[in-house]
């Protein structure tokens, strides 16, 4: 399900637990106002659904929305689903005006429902008027057994599950892969981030960045690979555990934001000659002192990323790199990628290739 937050702003007095439901729809029976009952799961909210309530409104002279809980939803309708909480598609189905109640009903079926609020109708779409199955079959005996009757609306159906499959499989979205640089790119530059214990103090995203990602999430399939030289291992300042705990830190950080990178890379190797240049100033580990490497300008670190998702760079429409340093504007020409210096982010949409 989606992650949205502070759902308990979602909130409407049309909303009512089964007990105050209950007593309220025998009330109105008492007044001899005819009860209608729709039931479903209500994902995504359609014009489909509005339509079904508009035209049950029609046969009764109070409609009552029961929504299927989050669990038996998923059970239903298979991973992925539902798209929303049952908090949020009651919520939903309460701000439609042909609605006066709506119930979560915690329960498998619509039988379980019908005979606690014992409703004048149980009403279905018109898929249904015809059906034999035993599902059908069952809702009408349930109906039936508390005095009402099952009754149906005329407009063709529009299914949600269709609606998914449309923006899944037909709805034509470019893909883009977004290569990311780690440190002063993803997260504010700090020398040699884990040479201290107090690393996690200084992990900071950069917002202008993440906003970026997330405004190009909207409008694209995205992919995002990072890709980082870690020369800190080779320096002896910490070792690859921490580079992959530094990771995995950014990667909850992210996902907070809803942004999740589809892999991590990272080179923890120097070349040999810049080992040798420097090796009065600094006590490399030779276990990672190498001839030649994959750290940047150097793209295997991409090649690596894309070998591991199944891809390569034809798959995808767009390519861009997002970086602070030359290392990563420099690998960004070697594999025809956009670059954008995140430094002096200054974008718009036609500056893709």
């Amino acid at each position: 399900m989606l992650n949205v937050k502070k759902t308990s702003m979602y909130k409407s007095d049309k909303i009512l637990p089964f007990p105050r439901a209950k007593k309220l729809i025998a009330l109105f029976k008492s007044e001899n106002k005819k009860v209608g009952l729709c039931h479903g799961g209500f994902d995504l909210l359609h014009p489909g659904h509005v339509k079904h309530f508009e035209s049950a409104k029609q046969l009764c002279d109070i409609l009552f929305v029961s929504v299927t809980s989050d669990n038996y939803v998923s059970l239903r309708k298979g991973n992925g689903r539902p798209i929303y909480t049952d908090k949020l598609r009651a919520y939903m189905a309460a701000s439609i005006k042909f609605v006066d109640y709506v119930v979560i009903s915690d329960f498998e079926t619509a039988i379980e429902v019908i005979k606690i609020l014992k409703p004048d109708y149980y009403i279905k779409g018109s898929d249904y008027i015809h059906g034999i199955t035993q599902g059908i079959i069952a809702v009408r005996t349930a109906i039936e057994s508390v005095g009402g009757e099952i009754k149906y609306t005329k407009e063709p159906k529009l299914a949600t599950s269709a609606i998914i499959d449309y923006i899944k499989n037909k709805l034509k979205r470019e893909n883009i892969l977004i290569i990311l640089d780690r440190d002063g790119t993803l997260i504010e530059d700090k020398e040699f981030l884990g040479k201290n214990s107090n690393w996690k103090d200084k992990v900071k995203l950069k917002k202008e960045v993440i906003e970026l990602i997330a405004a190009i999430q909207r409008r694209y399939s995205t992919m995002k690979i990072v890709v980082s030289n870690q020369s800190g291992v080779a320096r002896g300042y910490f070792g690859c555990k921490t580079v992959e705990e530094i990771n995995k830190h950014i990667a909850e950080l992210l996902k907070k934001n809803d942004i999740k990178i589809d892999n991590w890379q990272y080179c923890p190797y120097v070349d040999f000659e810049y080992a040798k240049l420097n090796k009065e100033k600094i006590n490399f580990n030779t276990k990672f002192v190498k001839e030649k490497t994959k750290r940047k300008p150097n793209p295997d670190m991409v090649y690596d990323a894309l070998k591991a998702l199944n891809k390569k760079l034809s798959d995808f429409n767009k390519v861009i790199v997002l970086g602070d340093k030359s290392e990563d504007k420099e690998m960004a020409k070697n594999i025809n990628a956009k670059f954008i210096d995140v430094n002096n982010i200054n974008f718009n949409w036609e500056q893709l290739p």
